[in-house]
Formats: C-alpha cells, structure tokens, sequence
C-alpha cells in the first residue's frame, strides 16, 4: 500500500499527475518535505499511465517561503565542528533519465530554496500576483539547492549575478521576460493555463518527449561534437520505435498535411 504524503495533496487527471505543497503555516521547504518530495516524484516516474507533473501550492498566499532557516543553522554549527574532516562532495545528476516533464504553478510568492526548487522542472507558470527572490545573500549564504548553477543557464550570468548579490524580489512579468519563468498568468488563469499546457504535453510521444529533454539536458554540458553524437544515437533508436513509426506512416497517409495529424492529437 502507497504510504500517504504528509506534506502534499494529490491529485490526478488523466496522465496528469497535480502536487499541491501544504506545510503550514509558512510553507517551508525542508528536509523532510525534500524527501517525501523525491518519494512521490520517484512514483511519478514509475507510473506509465501518467506522462506529466505539476507542482503548485495548497495554500493560497505562499507558494515555498523558501528553507527552512534553522534547519541551516544547526547543519552550519555541526559543519563549524567537523568542517576539517568533512568529505568533498559528491556529484550530482542534472537531468535523471527516467524521469519526466513537470511544470510549476506558482500561485503565491516564493524565495531562495523554493525558488531553486522550482528551477529544477522544466517549466513555470507564475500568477502576476506572485513575487519572487533569490535573497540567501541577505542571511550570508549562497543558493546552495542549485540556485548558482541554474539560474545562470536560464537567464545568463550578468542578470543571475544582479539577483543573487542584491536579493532583490521581481514580479512575474519581469521573471519573464528575464526568461526565469516560461509565462506570466492573471491569477484566475494560472491553473487553467499550466493544466491546459500539461495535458498538450501529455499528448505527445513519451520517449519523444524524454529523448528531447536528455539531449537538451545533458547537451548543455557536453562539447558540441559529443552532444551530436548523442542526439544522432537517441535518434536512431526513435526511428526504430513502434511509436514513432505508426506516426510517421500516419502523417505519410495524409500527404504530409500537419493539420489532420494535429487534429487526430487534439482529438485523443
């Protein structure tokens, strides 16, 4: 039996999967949260009938407010002590290959680690009523979930460098246009719009779909020449594929008109 999430509502829609953070009253993200996090990711993406993730907040005025602080410094006062004999560490994964595509409904203001968080899907969503910041500077840290390494990527280093050393908290609409978030809703159409998207994505080819996020994932740190590579092995093997076979016949059929092809998705 599925042990039952303490820290997130659950809910399904066809092959879409909905995660809604509940960790009052602050709604902070903590180890515990972390974990539990990672458990029902890991369903997630053991479940073949569901194909799309999205992750938003169960309370209605803050979305993560971001680590818990004091989870840092009892970790920062144990480090003090062992600092000398503590071990490098370890690498980790950017992309996980059995994994699959989520999307953030940001419906409240977030900051630091609920920002980095939300970095790590693939997709945001943001309500024009939500804020955001990457503001660990203020508190003598650095984004230490991932921050410093993806924000850059997603909106260069000049910019990334601004937030990060000032903390200064933005809006939905110039986290869009900074490209830190994939698009700025009114409030009353966040989750329409992040469910309507969901359910397109959810409609096309799966090991398409993973095989474009591993090249794109994983080609961001590699040598051009490598990442060619990889995108010509990844499509050799969707070429040989049950699935894309029957929709490249499909598409033949019709004289090579996008629309009828599109439609028949549409229609699914």
């Amino acid at each position: 039996m599925t042990e039952q999430p303490k820290y997130f509502q659950v809910e399904k829609d066809g092959a879409v999967i909905i995660w809604k953070f509940y960790n009052p009253p602050k709604n902070l993200w903590t180890t515990e949260t972390g974990m539990e996090f990672v458990r029902l990711e890991n369903e997630f993406y053991a479940d073949p009938e569901l194909r799309v993730g999205v992750f938003t907040s169960a309370m209605p005025d803050v979305f993560i407010q971001h680590f818990d602080v004091s989870i840092l410094v009892n970790m920062g006062e144990d480090l003090a002590k062992k600092m000398k004999d503590a071990p490098p560490q370890q690498r980790r994964p950017g992309f996980k290959r059995e994994s699959k595509p989520i999307i953030a409904a940001i419906n409240a203001n977030l900051a630091g680690g609920g920002l980095e968080r939300v970095m790590s899907f693939d997709f945001r969503f943001m309500s024009r009523s939500a804020s955001t910041a990457q503001s660990e500077v203020m508190v003598g840290i650095l984004p230490g979930g991932g921050g410093t390494q993806r924000m850059p990527r997603l909106i260069g280093i000049a910019k990334a460098l601004e937030l990060q050393l000032t903390g200064r908290r933005i809006f939905a609409d110039e986290a869009e246009r900074l490209n830190l978030i994939t698009r700025a809703c009114d409030p009353d159409k966040l989750m329409p719009e992040a469910l309507a998207f969901a359910g397109e994505l959810a409609l096309r080819p799966p090991l398409a779909v993973h095989h474009i996020r591993q090249c794109i994932y994983e080609g961001m740190d590699m040598p051009l020449e490598d990442g060619l590579a990889m995108e010509s092995e990844l499509m050799r093997e969707l070429l040989s594929s049950d699935e894309a076979l029957e929709r490249m016949r499909a598409y033949v059929a019709t004289g090579q008109n996008a629309r009828p092809v599109q439609q028949q998705e549409e229609q699914k």
